[in-house]
């Protein structure tokens, strides 16, 4: 995930988002066969890109930026890093918020990462 995507080995991110991408791309392939369509067509392929293009740029921005927060010890950035991991300790449902997304358990899953049949 982390060597597919060129996103930094932060808390095994990469291992989840390459784990959705192959859900993603099972299901637009087994849809295709289903439809009776060439699961190896531009179409086909095109689909599993436009359906994965925002995760995975979310998740590469996100990263970089939390590399660049984490690795800066400039005394005003510390101390709003510090505040920042305060709020969101202090904060459930923010808290809930940020480890659902470092789940990655939000926006549009593939149907085996929701235990859905295909």
């Amino acid at each position: 995930g982390d060597a597919a995507h060129g996103i930094h080995p932060i808390a095994g991110q990469g291992f989840n988002l390459g784990l959705r991408d192959i859900a993603a791309l099972i299901e637009v392939l087994v849809d295709a066969k289903r439809l009776g369509g060439d699961p190896g067509s531009e179409f086909t392929l095109e689909r599993y890109v436009r359906w994965r293009r925002t995760d995975n740029n979310i998740l590469a921005l996100g990263m970089d930026g939390l590399t660049r927060l984490f690795s800066n010890d400039i005394t005003p950035i510390r101390l709003a890093r510090q505040f920042g991991l305060g709020l969101v300790h202090e904060i459930p449902p923010l808290k809930k918020f940020f480890m659902r997304h470092a789940r990655g358990t939000v926006g549009n899953l593939p149907k085996l990462l929701k235990g859905e049949k295909l």
